[in-house]
Parts: structure tokens; C-alpha cells; sequence
């Protein structure tokens, strides 16, 4: 004990301490458990002070008088190494907190040196782990997500923005929820990506790139875009509790199967109940599905659990898709894709174009290799484009090696050979046709090798039966109101919301990124100022003096008002942004474009990437409550330096000021929307007049800098008096006329056209 005592004193107490042990009054004679008993007598003469250590059975050791000049060193240097002690603690716990996690690097915790280098046999195991223990993961947590995708990693964000040391639960679930294990992360569930790079963007890499795409360790702002953090961001769920400074725990392979907001409390499926303050339910959707197409119509066989269809969703399926993509380009085969929407002519583009082989080598496709496009429609995206815009859809798709077969419908699907592997051969469609007079339908059957159904997708609302929450009978999402709030300290955010437009003064849902990005961000927002007054649970408030005066939040919940936008790109002639309700079926639709020499019918078929806005309107009211952006960038002009003004936005504010197109005091519908569409600027004037007068500026800068650099040489060489020397301002303000011509006059601008579907 006494080597103990001069190791934590120092050097410095040293000689004081050997001295007080050789007096020989700290002496023990035993090893066992022991009391201190101070007994003063009523003297106040410190000689007759006695220190007794006596044991717990009452033993006494020895009974020595303590010498009155130890005492004070003694309590001297106790009382330092306590106050040492302190000080290095708060020290501690001061550094581990900051005020903001946007001023700091996202990684909640130390990646794993080794976590590049997991093995087949690592990854085998991890892909069979057992769902976590109840003593592993904590009892209770400030602010639970259900789900992680675009709304879940949003709203995390915003929580942990508000409260720098909030503790956030995002639970992933398991393959039954829509995310499966890939390879790339070492078979376990990835963490939140971008999901339309899915149907683009991963397909027009390399595979060198793709993989490193597929790699959520490390510094993914060097190698990969597609997810939105690393796996070092997240904190394991078992460390959650003892993390000092917060953080968002990923929970995998355990999904929520209960909710009960009246006890806040979710149940997983490992039977484990987790209490809460705010919950936020950011299941996403799932796809729609084909149960005719699942089973062999022949033999009764599930073609889904023998990978002979794929319901594209999710990364795993695209590794599936890819690979057989590839496979199919070298060998020769059909794939078919089955639905109308965006996603279905995304796909088609993309399994048709040129195949990547590593290190750049080139892919010889097989010319037995086909995509076939079946839509039910006339055209692909006839639901939600014009005509005109719909049947230029069809002929792009064409142009890219995609098969498309209009006005059918797959009823059957069964194995050619019904004896041999499920896994293997091809399978054979059934396919109804409508009539070329439209006088009844038509059967055919094809060939193919694999089968990708795209028809749509549906909200995950599988809690609302156990949390009692109103769904909306329209489109399957959980009714919510402005703030995204369902019930008391329960959200809803992403595809599985259905919220007010207060714009458009309608219940809608929403399935795209940018939908979801938005109303995770505010309720993360609302979550963290709910819970900030909540007495639920003992989750730690936020110090104010770790918070910038600039980063203080209104304390009032934040009403949904951001009209989202979504997005579809095939290929360069064929892009389009929309914002609003975007119902070609169910709407008037009024497309503008800028005229062209041809004239009649035939002109938008003789055009294949000219641009265009597309207005919808209600058929009784003629309000404006969609627009469509053909081939439009979204800036009017590009600045390097500065931000340009959106046209989304523009579109934004046109359907928040409910605009009603009617025939009045002599202004007909055509001239209305030709005047809308005529701010948009089809034709690219602004554009063009903003770099003239940029590059106009530039040239005066390079002018005004060239004239003072001589006028400084001037000055440096001469060295005039001062008498002689020349007025600097007079010679700088009467430039050259070579430079000082105004921009060129712009030519008349174009107008557009406004035609009806």
C-alpha cells in the first residue's frame, strides 16, 4: 500500500511520506477486510488522539498514536490526489463533447483496422448471426427509428443537429422488412444509401468502381457516393447506453414487431421491449407484387424462392441483377421487364446498354441477348406524362435496345421444362394482348431467362394494427398532419406518410428520395424539440453553454409546408423534373414548347430532345396543381461562384399561389400558360445573356487589374515628383473603348407553343 500511495503522490511527496512510514504508525499485520475507527477524547490536546483499525469480526489490529505532524500531510495529500483525480475526469468528459457535430468529422467511433479484411468465412458467419440478446442492447433510448433508409438517416441527422448528445436507436430489421445482407459489408444489413442509383448510376460503372461504390468502410467521400454514412458513423446498440457524447446505434437482424404508443414502448422480435420519448416510423415501402407470376403455373413450384423473379428493391437485388446481366450479354438470353412506371424504363435502358468487363476491357454482346418491356399502357409512363411525351418515350427506349410491348399484360408465367431444375432453364410467359381493331385480347406466349417485376410499390403499415394508428384508405400510408406527427410522440416520415398538402389542399403520399429526405430532417426536428419537454424516460439534457447563441431552435413543432420534387432520367433527351401531382389519367395536361420550323402532328416526332413544360390542371377548377420540366435544367444559368435561381423552385411558387387558368377579360387559356411557361425559359436566353455579361465583367476585371499593374511599374520605374505625378483615379476611370463595348443585343426570344395532349 505504501509503494501504492508514493507512485500516485509523485516524486515530490516522497520524502514526506517515507518519513511518516518509518515513524511506524501505518503498520498492518493482517490481509483482511477493515474499518477505521477515530475515538477522541474530550482533551483538546492532539497527543491523546488514537487511530483503532479493528476488523469485521471485530480483531484489532494494533493501536498507535498518530503523531500531530502527520496528520495534516496525511489529509494534505489525500485531498490533492482527490482534487488531481477530478480534474482529470472533467478534462475527459470535457473533450469528449462538442457543441455541434457539423463542426466535427462524422465517425462516431474508430473504424476497425482489420474491417476491410473479412474473410469468407467471417462473412458466412455474419450473415447467419443470431438475433442480439436482451442483456446486449439497452432497455431505454431517447429517440427510436423504425427503419433505415433515406427518412431514418435524415431524421438522425436532424436529432443529433438540435441535441449534440441525444441517443438515437435506428433499427434496421431484418430481410423481411426489404433490406438483405450483402457481401460488401461483411453479410450484414448496409447502412442508408442513395436508392435510385440502383436503377442508373451503379449500372454505367465499371465493376472496379462499382465495388468500391459497394464499400461502406472507411472515408466514403473518397471512393463511394452512395451511401450516406459510413458503418463508423453508427455506434454499436450494446455501447449506446455508456456513450457519454450520444450517437445513433444501427440495429440489425431484429425487427420491430409491436408498437404501443401509450406505454412508448417498441417490442422486437427477439421478445426484448425498448421504452422511448419520440418515435419515428420510417418503414419506407415495399413492392408491389404479381402472386399469378410466383408460383409455376404447371408444377405449383415458387419461382421467387428459386431467383426466377426479382421485385427490384434493394442492393442485393441489384448484385443478382447485374451479375446475370452480364452473364446474359456474353451468353445470349432475355430478360423481361414487367411494369410502365419510371423505374421500369430506368431498368430496361440500363440491363440493355453495353456490359463493363474489368480493367476497361470490352464486352462483345451476344446478339441472342434481348430486353423486352411489357407495359400495360400504350406507352411507358403513360400515367403520368402526356401522350406526346409518352409515345417519345417509347421510340428512346428503342433507340437503346430495349423491345417494348405496348397494351399487354403477363398473366402466366411457368418452367419450359417442367422437368428439370427450377434454378435453371427458361421460363415461359403467357402474355394478353389487346386486338389490333381493340375487339378483344389476344394470347401469346414467349420465352425468357429471367423475369424483373416493376409495377409499383406499397407502404410498409404492418404496425398500425398493433399501435392503433388511422391509415389512409386512398394509398396505405399512415395518416399524419402537418407536423408528421400520428399520435402522441409518434412520426411518420417517407413513403409510408400520408400527409395535408396544404398547397393543394389534398391527402397525398409520396415515394421519392427527395420526399423522404425532407420529412425525415423535420421530424428529427420535431422529435428533438418533443423531447426536450419530455418526462418520459431519463434521457440527459443538453448543456446551453455547449450550444452557439446561433444554433438555437424555435421550441415550437415545424409544420410540413416544402413541396417535393422527383426526378426521372433515361439519358440525355430524355430527363425530366416534376413537383406537384403529376396524373396524366386523371388530370388535363398542357404541354409548351418552343416552335420549330416543322409544323402539324408530326413536329414533336421529328424532335427527340427539345424542352418543354408540361402543366396539370383540374379538370372542373382548372387549377394549376402539377408541372412537369422536360429536359430542363433545374438552375436557369450555371455560376460557379454564385447560386443561381431553380426552376423547381419557380414551379414551387406558382402552385403555392393556387393558380387558376381560365378564359377571362379577353386572355384566353393559351396565352396564360404561355406566359407561365415563358418563365421557365425554354429557349435558354437568360442563360445565354448571363455569360455574356459575366464574361463582359471579367474582361472590364482583367482590364482594371492589367491598368493598375502599370500604372504601378510606371510609378516604380519614373519615380515622378509631385507636381508630376499622374491622378491614378482620373486615368482608371476612362478605360479603353475597345473594352468598354456593351454586351450584344439579344435577338427577339422564342416563343413557345402551347398544345394540348
Amino acid at each position: 500500500m505504501a509503494a501504492r500511495i508514493l507512485s500516485d503522490f509523485g516524486t515530490g511527496s516522497r520524502p514526506l511520506l517515507k518519513r511518516i512510514i518509518a515513524a511506524d504508525v501505518l503498520r498492518l499485520t493482517g490481509i483482511c477486510p477493515f474499518s477505521t475507527v477515530l475515538s477522541t477524547s474530550s482533551s483538546s490536546d492532539l497527543s491523546k488522539r488514537r487511530a483503532k483499525f479493528t476488523s469485521s469480526h471485530g480483531r484489532t489490529f494494533f493501536s498507535k498514536s498518530i503523531p500531530p505532524e502527520a496528520v495534516g500531510p496525511v489529509l494534505f495529500g489525500t485531498g490533492f490526489l482527490g482534487v488531481v483525480l477530478g480534474i482529470a475526469w472533467w478534462a475527459r468528459r470535457k473533450e469528449s463533447q462538442y457543441a455541434d457535430p457539423s463542426y466535427h468529422p462524422v465517425y462516431e467511433k474508430r473504424p476497425s483496422p482489420n474491417s476491410s479484411a473479412t474473410t469468407a468465412g467471417n462473412q458466412a458467419s455474419a450473415s447467419n448471426t443470431s438475433i442480439p440478446s436482451e442483456s446486449t442492447l439497452p432497455s431505454h433510448v431517447p429517440h427510436v427509428i423504425i427503419g433505415a433508409g433515406a427518412a431514418a438517416i435524415f431524421a438522425a441527422r436532424a436529432i443529433r443537429a438540435s441535441d449534440p448528445l441525444a441517443k438515437v436507436l435506428m433499427i434496421a430489421g431484418d430481410e423481411s422488412t426489404g433490406e438483405a445482407p450483402i457481401e460488401e459489408t461483411g453479410g450484414r444489413t448496409p447502412p442508408p444509401y442513395i436508392r435510385p442509383l440502383l436503377s442508373k448510376g451503379l449500372w454505367w460503372r465499371k465493376p472496379e468502381r462499382r465495388k468500391q461504390m459497394l464499400n461502406a468502410e472507411g472515408d466514403i467521400r473518397k471512393h463511394s457516393w452512395l451511401f450516406y454514412e459510413p458503418l463508423s458513423y453508427f455506434v454499436e446498440p450494446s455501447e449506446l447506453d455508456n456513450a457519454d457524447s450520444g450517437g445513433v446505434a444501427l440495429l440489425r437482424n431484429n425487427r420491430v414487431t409491436a408498437l404501443d404508443p401509450d406505454k412508448h414502448r417498441v417490442t422486437l422480435a427477439s421478445g426484448q421491449s425498448i421504452t422511448y420519448d419520440c418515435c419515428l416510423i420510417a418503414t419506407g415501402s415495399g413492392p408491389k407484387r404479381i402472386p399469378e407470376l410466383e408460383l409455376c403455373s404447371l408444377t405449383g413450384i415458387d419461382l421467387t424462392k428459386h431467383e426466377r423473379i426479382t421485385y427490384f428493391r434493394n442492393l442485393r437485388d441489384y448484385r443478382k441483377l447485374q451479375a446475370l446481366s452480364d452473364k446474359l450479354h456474353a451468353t445470349g438470353g432475355t430478360i423481361a421487364v414487367i411494369g410502365g412506371g419510371p423505374l421500369g424504363s430506368e431498368l430496361a435502358i440500363s440491363i440493355a446498354g453495353e456490359a463493363k468487363a474489368p480493367k476497361g476491357a470490352k464486352v462483345a454482346t451476344s446478339a441472342e441477348f434481348s430486353v423486352i418491356h411489357f407495359v400495360r399502357e400504350n406507352a411507358p409512363l403513360r400515367k403520368l406524362l402526356p401522350p406526346s411525351l409518352a409515345s417519345l418515350v417509347t421510340r428512346f427506349e428503342g433507340q437503346k435496345g430495349v423491345q417494348v410491348v405496348t397494351d399487354a399484360e403477363v398473366v402466366r408465367a411457368a418452367l419450359a421444362d417442367p422437368k428439370g431444375s427450377p434454378a435453371n432453364g427458361q421460363l415461359r410467359l403467357t402474355i394478353h394482348k389487346s386486338s389490333p381493331h381493340g375487339t378483344g385480347l389476344v394470347e401469346e406466349s414467349l420465352l425468357v431467362d429471367h423475369v424483373v417485376c416493376v409495377v409499383g410499390t406499397e407502404p410498409r403499415n404492418e404496425l398500425a394494427a398493433s399501435a392503433g394508428l388511422e391509415l389512409d384508405p386512398s394509398n396505405g400510408g399512415f395518416s399524419v398532419n402537418s407536423e408528421l406527427e400520428a399520435r402522441a410522440d409518434v412520426y411518420v416520415a417517407g413513403d409510408a406518410a400520408s400527409y395535408w398538402d396544404s398547397s393543394l389542399r389534398c391527402r397525398r403520399s409520396s415515394g421519392h428520395l427527395n420526399f423522404a429526405e425532407e420529412t425525415g430532417s423535420l421530424a428529427g426536428l420535431n422529435m428533438a424539440i418533443a423531447g426536450r419537454g419530455s418526462n418520459i424516460g431519463s434521457s440527459r439534457t443538453l448543456d446551453t453553454e455547449l450550444m452557439p447563441a446561433a444554433k438555437t431552435y424555435d421550441p415550437r413543432p415545424l409544420a410540413h409546408s416544402y413541396q417535393p420534387s422527383f426526378w426521372c432520367s433515361l439519358g440525355p433527351g430524355a430527363t425530366w423534373d416534376a413537383v406537384g401531382l403529376i396524373d396524366s389519367c386523371n388530370l388535363l395536361t398542357r404541354t409548351c414548347r418552343l416552335e420549330t420550323p416543322a409544323s402539324g402532328d408530326e413536329t414533336i416526332k421529328e424532335v427527340s430532345n427539345f424542352p418543354a413544360v408540361v402543366f396539370y390542371l383540374t379538370p372542373n377548377e382548372r387549377k394549376l396543381v402539377g408541372i412537369l420540366l422536360w429536359n430542363l435544367p433545374e438552375d436557369l444559368y450555371t455560376d460557379k461562384e454564385y447560386a443561381a435561381p431553380s426552376r423547381l423552385n419557380l414551379a414551387r411558387k406558382l402552385l403555392q399561389d393556387q393558380i387558376i387558368i381560365q378564359s377571362s377579360d379577353g386572355v384566353d387559356e393559351v396565352t396564360q400558360l404561355t406566359a407561365l411557361a415563358r418563365q421557365f425559359d425554354l429557349a435558354g436566353e437568360i442563360s445565354e445573356s448571363y455569360a455574356e455579361l459575366k464574361a463582359f465583367t471579367e474582361a472590364k476585371k482583367l482590364q482594371l487589374e492589367e491598368e493598375l499593374a502599370a500604372a504601378a511599374a510606371a510609378s516604380t520605374d519614373e519615380k515622378p515628383s509631385a507636381s508630376d505625378k499622374p491622378d491614378q483615379k482620373t486615368t482608371l476611370s476612362q478605360p479603353s473603348d475597345r473594352n468598354n463595348e456593351a454586351p450584344k443585343k439579344l435577338n427577339k426570344p422564342k416563343e413557345p407553343v402551347t398544345s394540348s395532349p
